[in-house]
């Protein structure tokens, strides 16, 4: 049974929707999956349809330690369709930091929990929740992975370097190996900052960041709406796609056996190495870049000129616009930079969050 979390400590950067698509994905393929919602705000339950003010018991009956192992987690488990379970969340589980204080042992509660279910599951996917802290502790110490998503954004890859930390800490306390891959999403190739964004994570971070890149995709907001998974609403949509080509990539991954004979920690501190090396200069980079478009933009027949550039000899802008749907027209490059203009303060408030202390995890440390 492999446990899989997905998690960063930035919100919206596509992690519940990963952990319901990945999960579905994989059942869809014939592995048995029960995906854990860990996050008290409880997405991934609303997710599939299932509202948490209906429950009886969620994952917090079966981990608190008022309930003293009362209730196990198989007492609480959701058929959601074939080899697709969901062990839900509701919000009583935000009392969960505050009941662990103090308490022995309490970074282990999750996995305690999950032991029972070893022979059961191919797949476990827990949902972790976008903050520092207990549950998050418990997330990470019951998975042996972490896929981390990133959207198009330096505050994402922030996110990336704090989880980073949390990884190296529970090797060095407990000697709990992770490992750790980063997953591109919301990746919108229409605009010029994205590619850019793309082209240099994947030269930065080579095998530790998936080949598999989540596009963005109307239909993975409207079926969060209606409580299905992408495949379930739209088997041609582009994320039910990228999340079928994910799952392939992660099941390939166990059977080519890619981490074997890896130091995990190693690895962890290169991914965190190379992000903070990353957010370092991609301030200024990227001031550059937007910089240099800016100047390109004096007239309309040049603006017309660098996007025919963009197309191969086969290739009209017509063609291109075919592939957008109607919700999804192409961005304008002129209104894209206008937002990330050189005069912004955008990269001082990176710097700032790059360079903040880590004084949060002090009281965490002393409980490992």
């Amino acid at each position: 049974m492999r446990v899989i979390a997905s998690a960063n400590q930035k919100g919206g950067c596509g992690k519940t929707t990963t952990a319901i698509n990945l999960s579905s994905s994989l059942s869809q393929k014939g592995q048995k999956v029960l995906l854990i919602d860990f996050d008290p705000q409880a997405h991934a339950t609303m997710g599939l349809n299932v509202k948490p003010s209906d429950l009886e018991k969620t994952i917090y009956d079966v981990i608190t330690p008022k309930k003293n192992w009362l209730w196990g987690i198989e007492d609480i488990l959701l058929p959601i369709k074939d080899n697709f379970d969901l062990a839900p969340s509701s919000l009583i589980l935000s009392a969960f930091e505050q009941e662990l204080s103090g308490l022995e042992r309490r970074e282990h509660r999750l996995f305690q929990a999950i032991q029972p279910l070893k022979d059961q599951y191919d797949f476990i996917v827990i949902d972790c929740p976008p903050s520092i802290g207990h549950l998050s502790f418990n997330a990470l110490r019951a998975c042996d992975e972490v896929i981390i998503p990133i959207d198009m954004s330096l505050f994402s890859l922030r996110g990336v370097a704090k989880l980073i930390e949390i990884i190296i800490m529970l090797k060095e306390k407990i000697g709990h190996d992770i490992k750790s891959r980063a997953l591109v999403t919301m990746y919108d190739r229409r605009t010029r900052y994205s590619r850019v964004v793309l082209e240099k994570v994947q030269a930065e971070f080579g095998n530790n960041v998936f080949d598999t890149v989540i596009r963005y995709n109307i239909r993975l907001r409207e079926t969060a709406d209606l409580g299905l998974p992408v495949g379930d609403y739209d088997k041609n949509a582009i994320g039910h796609m990228d999340y079928e080509n994910l799952a392939e990539e992660v099941i390939r991954a166990e059977e080519a056996r890619t981490y074997q004979n890896l130091n995990t920690s190693n690895v962890a501190q290169d991914i965190l190495q190379k992000t903070e090396e990353y957010i370092d200069t991609a301030a200024e980079f990227f001031e550059d870049e937007l910089a240099g478009a800016e100047m390109e933009e004096f007239s309309e027949d040049e603006v017309a000129d660098s996007e025919m550039v963009e197309f191969s000899e086969d290739e009209s802008p017509a063609s291109e616009m075919v592939e957008f749907s109607e919700d999804e027209s192409p961005t304008s490059e002129i209104e894209e930079f206008s937002a990330y203009s050189s005069q912004s303060n955008y990269s001082q408030m990176v710097e700032a969050i790059a360079i903040r202390s880590t004084d949060s995890f002090q009281n965490d440390e002393d409980g490992i």
